[in-house]
């Protein structure tokens, strides 16, 4: 009874996080070009998310089929809406295609395994893009510690993430799925770092929250 009202839980709380590029796209309409923001961001989670939706349906597991389906789904929404702003749309078809060779390139190689280890093989996959797409937040990282502030990484999107991803891995090991798990390790690792940057470098103007956290300007009056 537990893990079914647990996974209803996590599947709304995964979901909702699809609604936050809604944001980029009114962002376009007021400034009536994508021009300057970098599809990427929308086609990396496309690619992972992919690969996590055949391995739902190869191991029957409904709550990653639903909320990977729904977020896809969004996901092509958000990129039609970058390319009806984009006034050069080559870079975005050239990016397009290469995650379609990604994806069919990652399929072909879990379908070469035997009946026995595609599932594993499926679920090593899903786990590896998933924690190579930390790349992103590892340049946050990097610009905060070259920069010496925090300031533009947002608290609320870092403690969203961290209580999500720490849901997941309790998922992961309440239903023996240690791909799931794993992902969500090195995921939480990553925020624990970046939590820890926003005590050794504060933002500049803005307060942290939870930790109350005084801005850098501040400090300095």
């Amino acid at each position: 009874m537990f893990l079914e009202i647990f996974r209803v839980w996590i599947g709304f709380f995964s979901i909702s996080f699809i609604f936050l590029p809604i944001y980029l796209v009114l962002d376009w309409k007021k400034r009536g070009t994508s021009d300057g923001f970098s599809a990427v961001v929308l086609i990396i989670p496309g690619i992972i998310q992919s690969f996590w939706l055949r391995h739902g349906w190869m191991t029957n597991e409904w709550t990653h089929i639903i909320i990977n389906t729904v977020n896809l789904t969004a996901l092509s929404f958000y990129i039609s809406a970058y390319a009806y702003y984009q006034s050069n749309r080559k870079n975005l078809i050239g990016q397009l295609i290469s995650a379609v060779i990604i994806v069919k390139c990652a399929f072909f190689y879990v379908d070469s395994h035997d009946a026995e280890h595609t599932n594993s093989a499926m679920g090593t996959v899903a786990a590896g893009a998933q924690i190579l797409g930390l790349g992103g937040r590892v340049y946050e990282m990097r610009r905060a510690v070259k920069l010496g502030t925090t300031e533009y990484i947002p608290a609320f999107m870092q403690f969203a993430v961290s209580a999500l991803m720490a849901q997941w891995l309790l998922f992961g090991i309440v239903t023996g799925n240690q791909f799931i798990a794993n992902a969500n390790v090195a995921g939480l690792t990553a925020s624990a770092i970046t939590l820890y940057l926003y005590f050794k470098y504060p933002p500049l103007t803005w307060t942290v929250p939870l930790f109350n956290i005084p801005p850098q300007n501040a400090k300095k009056e």
